[in-house]
């Protein structure tokens, strides 16, 4: 009986030995194998912005002759901002934008500012595109609506802030571990509240540091 038992037991061990390769743990990917640490960057760009709306006054709201709006005015953005990266294909955190825009016969002014969330969603589906990336941002916004001609009433503001877009990045270059990060970002954002809305389409140049990562 005590035979059966042994044999048993060596058996056993035997089938549990693995008989592929060993892979070692440092083969592994790296949950920051792209990016880690903390991330700050900056978008700078062009695009067209709309604005219409009421002057910020109870009593003017819905008055027809209070009503201000533009057609598509250019103009440019830039946005900051600072976050973590929890893993390759995932960073949250903060970010500020400004933003004005004109044409021959108004201007508007634009700024923003909340939580920001970009996601890679094709890091580990398809390498080639590791540097394709979506945008979210939310927050509080502000924005105004003038005109250059007499007589018109402003238009102005304060609620709520949305934003959404993509991007694509390259990276190069190491510093204190970090490296750096660059490539075109094109982003939609709208500001609205009751008395007045402000949207806009920009492309932008998006430069970042990560400070880990490869």
């Amino acid at each position: 009986m005590i035979w059966l038992v042994l044999a048993a037991s060596t058996s056993a061990a035997a089938a549990a030995v693995p008989t592929g390769p060993i892979v070692s743990s440092t083969d592994l990917d790296a949950p920051h194998r792209l990016r880690g640490g903390a991330v700050v960057g900056l978008t700078i760009g062009a695009g067209l912005v709309g604005a219409s709306g009421y002057p910020n006054d109870l009593n003017k709201i819905g008055v027809r002759s209070e009503y201000s709006a533009s057609a598509w005015m250019a103009g440019t953005g830039e946005t900051l901002f600072l976050m973590g990266a929890l893993t390759d294909y995932l960073s949250f955190g903060f970010w500020y934008a400004h933003a004005s825009a004109s044409s021959a016969h108004w201007r508007s002014e634009g700024d923003g500012g909340g939580i920001r969330v970009e996601a890679f969603p094709l890091v580990g589906l398809f390498p080639s595109l590791q540097g394709l990336g979506v945008i979210g941002q939310f927050g509080l916004g502000s924005g105004n609506l003038r005109s250059t001609l007499p007589g018109l009433p402003e238009s102005s503001g304060t609620q709520s802030f949305i934003g959404a877009g993509a991007l694509y990045e390259w990276s190069f270059g190491h510093f204190l571990g970090g490296h750096f990060g660059a490539g075109p970002n094109l982003e939609f954002d709208a500001i609205w509240s009751l008395p007045f809305e402000r949207h806009g389409l920009t492309a932008s140049a998006r430069f970042v540091f990560y400070g880990g990562g490869a």
